[in-house]
């Protein structure tokens, strides 16, 4: 499908990434030499692909989450989590023109599997990684601690004091993890104490295609204080919800393939990210995990042109709404955006 614009445009624009995993924005050949290191016999592309990338769409979301462990139980060493993270910033840079990057994780996912890492080990190797990459590349990057709606509360409630007490390393707190099963009410007064901190809230709702899910997103705004939402697709099936976002100001975090290989929506296509757009929700563009999912915002970007018909100018109030919402200090923020905003 023709573009309205040259390919060269959409590459000088700078971009914004706000939601982005981590663990799982591997780089594919480092993730592979990973495997191969302890182990694994991938060296047939064909083997490494059915065992870590997700091509096609598994049907549900909880089936996707489970082969995220994969990926995640190869992160065994400090040395190597601090070159994913600066690898994970370099690849935004140079495939994506991406100047401000938000990635989050959760240390309780990682350290689940590698307990011979503390959690301050986890923490300082990564901030090396993305202190590296702003020294190499013009940008600033941020990052958000995740809790994960399966474990309890009691446990999450140790993640917010981490998060609290890491406050020059953590910009925001997230809720993820199985929608469906876990109700995010019990966590609200985790992130109502959060937000008393000073910490950006993000959440994770209405992301998978489940009849009423979309109740998530009004509990996280009003609830547990989200100035964003991560995903939120299926505000959609709810006039009121869209309207909530809309009045609100809300943004949403949406990831077009990572909701297609989800099964949130049947194609790019039927996405309603358009859809949203009109109505007046704030839409940003993000990858969410774009190693394993084998996507880029560069190619984020593209498929809403080629699918969608979004042009130019509606890309660039995507940006611009992303460049608000980001958590990243202002100063910084415009240290790297000044000259090219």
């Amino acid at each position: 499908m023709d573009h309205s614009f040259s390919i060269s445009a959409l590459d000088a624009l700078p971009k914004i990434e706000l939601h982005c995993h981590l663990e799982l924005a591997v780089r594919q050949s480092t993730l592979q030499e990973f495997a191969i290191a302890r182990g694994y016999d991938v060296k047939a592309s064909q083997d490494f692909a059915e065992a870590f990338l997700i091509q096609a769409p598994m049907g549900e979301l909880p089936s996707v989450l489970h082969k995220f462990l994969n990926t995640r139980d190869l992160l065994d060493s400090t040395e190597w989590i601090e070159r994913v993270a600066f690898e994970v910033c370099e690849d935004m840079y140079i495939k994506s023109n991406v100047r401000i990057l938000e990635l989050r994780y959760a240390p309780s996912f990682l350290l689940d599997k590698h307990g011979h890492i503390s959690a301050d080990e986890l923490q300082e190797a990564i901030q090396r990684g993305v202190e590296k990459a702003e020294a190499t590349y013009p940008m600033a990057v941020g990052l958000i601690c995740i809790l994960q709606r399966t474990k309890s509360v009691e446990a999450n409630a140790n993640w917010v004091d981490f998060a609290i007490n890491h406050r020059n390393g953590f910009l925001a707190l997230d809720l993820a993890d199985n929608e469906v099963d876990f109700d995010p009410e019990p966590f609200i007064p985790l992130f109502q104490r959060a937000k008393s901190h000073g910490l950006g809230i993000t959440v994770h709702a209405g992301e998978p295609r489940f009849t009423g899910i979309s109740k998530n997103i009004r509990t996280a705004i009003q609830a547990m204080g989200a100035d964003r939402i991560g995903h939120g697709l299926q505000a959609i099936e709810d006039p009121a919800v869209v309207d909530l976002l809309r009045t609100s100001g809300t943004p949403l975090e949406l990831c077009l393939t990572s909701n297609w290989l989800t099964g949130a929506c049947d194609s790019f296509a039927e996405h309603p990210f358009r859809r949203l757009y009109e109505a007046g929700v704030k839409t940003t563009i993000n990858t969410d995990d774009p190693g394993i999912m084998c996507t880029d915002l560069r190619l984020e970007f593209l498929r809403l042109a080629e699918h969608q018909g979004m042009d130019l100018d509606a890309f660039e109030h995507c940006i611009n709404w992303a460049y608000e919402a980001s958590f990243i200090p202002e100063e910084k923020k415009r240290a790297v955006w000044g000259a090219v905003r």
